[in-house]
């Protein structure tokens, strides 16, 4: 038998051997939970982002099945489809949603609606004329006349080929001389976030307009789904673009739904208006003005969405912007 000392010693030996194992198992513990909590968030970043990502295909899958080949309106199923855009559930613990919000209204109520954009609703930069342009940014910007003019020119001569400045623009000499200077992009637009770039849109300036603005398209604005600001710009009175509005969204006069009225061709809307008495001499003239311009169409050929991936309760998300055309070709993709 052990003498009482020796059986003291090898019980502190165990006792220390404790120790240091649990020591061990602590160091190991705060090493390693931190890296299983960095995979747990890995593993549900990455099905957040599939979640985000079916809802593109989703989206192409909703543009895919436009039944109507020569029109496009805001009572198409790309448009506020709840069944096909809110909250799809995918998994036990994820779904997908697309998603956005309408400008707010008087009140500052902003409506969130779920289904795509078209970008043929709003101003595209690469195509609409100075005029069209100066007009948009004294309406959607609140500029005077003489600020928005020089944002026009500024535009159009970013966009145009030759380095000789507008009347009220600026060409490589100005933007060279800044303090980090750059050349004048002198070729179209390719992301919106190019505005920034030109004279006098300020991040304020940006901000307002963004939504209204676009480089996609041939530059025909659709009149089945634009808004009266736009049509304004367009050069349409105030009263005749409100009026348009109030035919489009029909007897219930909310947009998007069964009655809405809908141009099918660019033939009809002058037609479609006087029947409803809704046109006089002087609205026709402005309309086939600027139907005569190129800058009024019926058809939308590209269209923006923001999917979201989203874990179910309080779980982490992902957001996706982006914009497809007809030939379901992704013209546009940003992640967050």
């Amino acid at each position: 038998m052990l003498s009482r000392a020796k059986r003291g010693s090898v019980l502190i030996a165990v006792l220390w051997s404790l120790f240091f194992l649990a020591a061990l198992a602590l160091v190991i513990n705060i090493s390693v939970t931190p890296q299983l909590g960095l995979a747990a968030r890995l593993r549900d970043r990455a099905i957040v982002r599939y979640l985000a990502k079916a809802g593109v295909q989703r989206a192409i899958i909703e543009v895919r099945a436009d039944e109507t080949e020569e029109y496009d309106a805001l009572n198409e199923p790309w448009n506020g489809h709840e069944e096909a855009f809110k909250e799809i559930v995918l998994a036990d613990d994820g779904y997908f949603t697309l998603e956005y919000s309408l400008p707010a209204d008087e009140s500052g109520i902003s409506e969130k609606r779920y289904g795509l954009i078209d970008e043929e609703r709003k101003i595209n930069v690469n195509r609409v004329s100075g005029d069209v342009l100066k007009r948009f940014f004294e309406i959607a910007a609140d500029m005077s006349s003489r600020e928005a003019a020089g944002i026009a020119d500024a535009i159009v001569d970013w966009r145009d080929e030759d380095d000789e400045p507008s009347e009220n623009g600026v060409e490589n000499s100005y933007y060279e001389s800044l303090e980090n200077g750059y050349p004048c992009k002198n070729a179209p637009f390719e992301v919106l976030e190019e505005l920034r770039l030109v004279k006098g849109v300020t991040q304020e300036v940006f901000d307002a307009v963004k939504d209204k603005v676009t480089v996609y398209g041939s530059g025909a604005v659709n009149i089945n789904t634009t808004d009266a600001l736009v049509l304004e710009s367009l050069g349409l009175s105030r009263a005749l673009a409100q009026e348009i509005i109030v035919f489009r969204n029909g007897s219930d006069g909310r947009a998007g739904t069964e009655d809405d009225n809908v141009f099918e061709d660019g033939e009809s809307i002058i037609a479609a208006l006087s029947s409803a008495g809704m046109l006089s001499a002087e609205g026709s003239k402005e309309i086939e003005t600027v139907i005569g311009d190129g800058f009024i169409g019926v058809r939308s050929d590209n269209f923006r969405g923001y999917s979201f991936g989203r874990m179910q309760g309080e779980g982490m998300s992902m957001k996706i912007e982006f914009v497809v055309n007809r030939d379901e070709q992704i013209r546009y993709w940003r992640e967050e």
